[in-house]
């Protein structure tokens, strides 16, 4: 069965796909595997999802699945980086922007900004502009 981090670009799934994995409970080795894929250590997953790197690492020796919360911030965060990288093309490039402080996100950096649903929208709107050369 293909798991969610198996998906190539996570800003494209089903929406209701997403949810019904999320509502079942997203299981933290389909995290873990993104982590890796995208070059993330497991602190920094941890605390890009807001999970404690301690509660984190009981999960992923335990196996667990997140609870609906965690697996929203999960998606939230691998569906905005999967958009990143279509945009700039690579690992290393994609990381460097996500964490880059920007004037236009009030000196935060993407992935700071990206912490709520409306300011994870507001990103994935700021990268359609850089994918379509309208610079703001």
């Amino acid at each position: 069965m293909k798991t969610i981090a198996d998906i190539a670009d996570w800003s494209r799934p089903a929406p209701a796909e997403l949810a019904a994995r999320v509502e079942a409970g997203l299981p933290v080795t389909e995290l873990v595997k993104f982590g890796r894929k995208a070059g993330f250590t497991a602190e920094e997953i941890a605390t890009l999802v807001h999970i404690p790197p301690r509660t984190y690492a009981r999960r992923i020796a335990g196996k667990a699945k997140l609870d609906v919360t965690e697996g929203e911030r999960a998606v939230r965060l691998m569906r905005l980086y999967d958009r990143a990288l279509r945009v700039f093309g690579g690992h290393d490039r994609t990381r460097a922007w996500l964490q880059r402080k920007l004037r236009i996100l009030g000196g935060r950096a993407p992935l700071d900004f990206a912490k709520t649903e409306p300011g994870a929208r507001e990103v994935e709107n700021i990268l359609g502009r850089i994918e379509h050369g309208v610079f703001s």
